[in-house]
């Protein structure tokens, strides 16, 4: 009699287990895809064409640095002459050659600094900080009854306007959530959660946006040749 007791209580204490075991195997399995789907599903916060910004700025210390890009030349009617000065083979081996040229010039010249025309731009860190700006998702976005009090909106981290030829787009970048490392952002008046590197891509000092000079390391070193 005893040896029954012994053997259903250990029968009831294995099922007991095992239904445990199973529910929190779908508490687990529930967990997992309501996470997989929170991580896989993004917000478009902006998504502009960088090649139609025609200016942005931000700020620096307070203060607002716009850049501008510069407008190329048509040349079709230049090279349209050239063209009837020269034979078929020649003027395609001159229109290769120009447009070679052209190509290397606008890059070189596609920004100026409006606050200062002189300065030369490295127009890779233009390019990489508008791929950033014009393309922003989010992990959330926010009603617009939210309490934003504490997103730190009031005092910014910084401000960046992007000026198409019909629209202007400002980015308003808040606190930091230490918690999630993410930034709260406002596009316009609309409030995002966002994992966005804008922040980091902004410089700290207008000399970051200048161009290396490589002619002074050139002549330092011939100088140093003869």
């Amino acid at each position: 009699m005893n040896k029954q007791k012994r053997t259903f209580t250990i029968l009831v204490i294995v099922l007991v287990a095992c239904l445990a075991g199973y529910l929190g195997l779908l508490n687990y399995n529930k967990y997992k895809t309501d996470d997989s789907e929170s991580e896989s599903e993004s917000v478009e916060a902006l998504s502009v064409d960088s090649s139609d910004v025609k200016s942005f700025s931000f700020q620096i210390d307070g203060q607002e640095y716009t850049f501008s890009r510069v407008e190329t030349t048509d040349t079709s009617g230049d090279t349209e002459s050239t063209e009837t000065e020269t034979d078929a083979d020649s003027s395609e081996s001159v229109d290769s050659t120009e447009d070679s040229t052209e190509s290397s010039t606008t890059d070189e010249a596609q920004w100026v600094c409006d606050n200062d025309p002189s300065m030369k731009i490295n127009t890779s860190k233009v390019t990489t900080l508008l791929g950033t700006a014009t393309a922003i998702t989010a992990v959330q976005d926010f009603d617009s009854d939210t309490d934003t009090s504490d997103f730190g909106f009031d005092e910014p981290q910084n401000i960046v306007k992007l000026n198409t030829s019909d629209k202007t787009y400002t980015i308003t970048i808040g606190a930091k959530n230490a918690m999630l490392g993410q930034y709260y952002i406002k596009v316009d008046d609309k409030v995002y959660l966002s994992s966005t590197t804008l922040p980091g891509q902004i410089p700290n000092s207008i000399d970051d946006m200048v161009a290396a000079d490589d002619s002074e390391s050139t002549e330092a070193a011939e100088t140093t040749t003869e």
